[in-house]
């Protein structure tokens, strides 16, 4: 199974706390092929900075990120559909560029966001491969969920 993550789910491995809920899956990514897309680093930099966190920390785990996980990088249509997004209401380009990162590329995307899950159904759009922490923990298999 490959999973595109959000940004949400790159945060503990540099030093961030998150939503329980997030916290969770992490043990599991390893049984899967993990991606990302860099406007995820670049998020997660904004929000660490702002937290006064140390510089080391923050390089220590991006070491992590990129050596662990694949980075996705858009192609053309992902910004397209990301700007059909925007257009449709949905204000956070970080979110609207991942969901059609995952779409493009055909990965499922991993989110906590259920605000975004409502938008992409509200506006009919595809949600089949977008999977909660929930969802996540039962595919990724009773083994995993084991140990």
């Amino acid at each position: 199974m490959e999973v595109l993550v959000d940004t949400t789910f790159l945060l503990p491995t540099l030093g961030v706390r998150v939503e329980e809920e997030a916290e969770e899956v992490i043990p599991l990514l390893s049984s899967v092929r993990v991606y990302y897309v860099e406007v995820s680093i670049l998020e997660a930099f904004w929000k660490y900075v702002k937290l006064g966190a140390d510089a080391e920390v923050f390089e220590e785990g991006l070491k992590a990120i990129r050596s662990t996980y694949e980075l996705l990088t858009p192609g053309p249509r992902s910004y397209s559909l990301a700007m059909e997004l925007y257009s449709l209401g949905h204000r956070d380009l970080i979110d609207d560029l991942i969901y059609a990162s995952s779409r493009e590329s055909g990965i499922h995307l991993l989110t906590i966001d259920s605000a975004f899950l409502d938008f992409l159904r509200d506006n009919g759009l595809p949600t089949a491969s977008v999977l909660t922490p929930d969802a996540f923990k039962r595919l990724a298999g009773p083994a995993s969920a084991d140990g």
